[in-house]
C-alpha cells in the first residue's frame, strides 16, 4: 500500500491500532509492517494467520472495521494483496 505523501508515520499507527484491536485471541499469529527501501511511503503487510476463518472473523469485528475506516483517507491509491499458504516460517535460532 502506498501512504499519502506525509502520511506514512500515521498510517503505520492506524495499522498497528488495527492488529491491537483484534485481542489476543484473534489467530493472527504473527505480523510485520514493513517499509520499501527506494520509496518511504510503499508499505506492505505480513501477517500469519491460524486460518482464514479467524482472519475473516477478526477483521469483520467491530473494533477492527472502526480502526480500519481510519486507513482509507491516509492512502495515495487502492492497497492491492492476496492470500496464500505459509509454506515456511523462519527466525533466530538462539543457543542457551
Amino acid at each position: 500500500m502506498k501512504a499519502q505523501p506525509g502520511w506514512r508515520d500515521e498510517l503505520i499507527a492506524v495499522l498497528l491500532a488495527g492488529f491491537r484491536a483484534g485481542g489476543d485471541e484473534s489467530g493472527l499469529l504473527h505480523y510485520s509492517i514493513n517499509i520499501a527501501f527506494d520509496d518511504p511511503d510503499t508499505i506492505w503487510l505480513t501477517q500469519l494467520w491460524r486460518d482464514k476463518d479467524a482472519h475473516d472473523v477478526t477483521t469483520r469485528s467491530e473494533p477492527v472495521a472502526a480502526v480500519s475506516r481510519q486507513v482509507p483517507p491516509l492512502l495515495a491509491q487502492q492497497p492491492e494483496g492476496g492470500y496464500g499458504h505459509t509454506v515456511h516460517v523462519g527466525g533466530r535460532i538462539t543457543e542457551g
